[in-house]
């Protein structure tokens, strides 16, 4: 395929090869035909919040040693602001594709709540998410930030007009957004970087890039991670604490989605809805300054 001109266009061709892709389903490894599945449960229309929009499809690589997908909330092509939402440790397109597509559709009608009329969310399984002990290395880290690299250049050629363009990373994702910010330095401009439950970063971010980051009570995965690792946090800390005159609930832990509506001790992760962490994400994405 030549380069395309526009989202759509990328769209187009992406949907095309996935009815490709099911004909040949019979014939893929169980790990390609798990990311299909969650590719075709996270597409239809009626499989999430009817508020939502319709989910466009722009790649599924079922090619590769391990399926890397994006999936765009919103229409990349005319939103007014974008973010790019990277995963950490062991999310992958094969294992939790509905899920990370649900979890952008959550942060798009955040950003919606705060005033932006015409967001855009990418949930980015674009890399081989490692599990936790070989998270300690930045191996997969810095083979992930060169897909990413390619991807937010992409965005950069296909709306030369510019929108908001903001990264919202969790754990492990933390260390893939700053090795591909540090590749892009001077190539592309991201307007802000934002991490929950980070891994740290391993360097120091390229000048001008604002950075805010959270880590929740009782969030050992990412207290060892950093503290194993070498990494660091290096960003502005913003809060995720309860603030009940809003409405709105405390992070415990490092998942992003744990709410269950039968819990009788219900617990909440860094992108549930009801959370100042996710009022806050949606801000900060869009450009805005969070809640104390």
């Amino acid at each position: 395929m030549r380069f395309p001109a526009s989202y759509a266009e990328l769209t187009l061709h992406a949907t095309a090869q996935f009815e490709r892709d099911k004909v040949r389903r019979a014939h893929l490894a169980p790990s390609a035909r798990s990311a299909l599945d969650g590719m075709a449960h996270a597409l239809r229309g009626d499989s999430m919040n009817s508020a939502i929009p319709p989910r466009r499809l722009l790649y599924l690589d079922l090619d590769a040693s391990e399926p890397l997908a994006a999936v765009a909330v919103g229409d990349p092509d005319t939103a007014t602001h974008v973010t790019f939402q990277v995963s950490g440790s062991g999310i992958r397109a094969s294992k939790a594709l509905w899920g990370s597509v649900r979890e952008a559709g959550g942060l798009y009608l955040a950003q919606q709540a705060v005033g932006i009329e015409g967001p855009c969310v990418i949930s980015w399984l674009g890399y081989r998410a490692p599990g936790l002990v070989p998270a300690l290395s930045n191996a997969a880290a810095r083979q992930g930030a060169m897909r990413l690299a390619e991807d937010l250049a992409m965005f950069n050629r296909l709306r030369p007009c510019r929108a908001h363009l903001a990264i919202e990373a969790h754990s492990y994702g933390a260390t893939v957004a700053a090795l591909a910010l540090e590749h892009l330095h001077g190539v592309v401009v991201v307007d802000v970087l934002a991490t929950t439950g980070s891994a740290g970063s391993p360097r120091s971010l390229p000048p001008r890039i604002p950075q805010f980051d959270a880590v929740a009570p009782r969030d050992l995965t990412s207290f060892w991670g950093r503290l194993l690792s070498g990494r660091r946090l290096a960003g502005r800390r913003f809060a995720i604490g309860a603030r009940p005159g809003l409405g709105l609930l405390a992070v415990s832990g490092h998942n992003t989605s744990q709410y269950l509506p039968d819990s009788r001790n219900p617990r909440h992760g860094y992108r549930d809805g009801d959370t100042l962490c996710l009022r806050n994400l949606a801000l900060i994405a869009s450009g805005l300054q969070p809640l104390a």
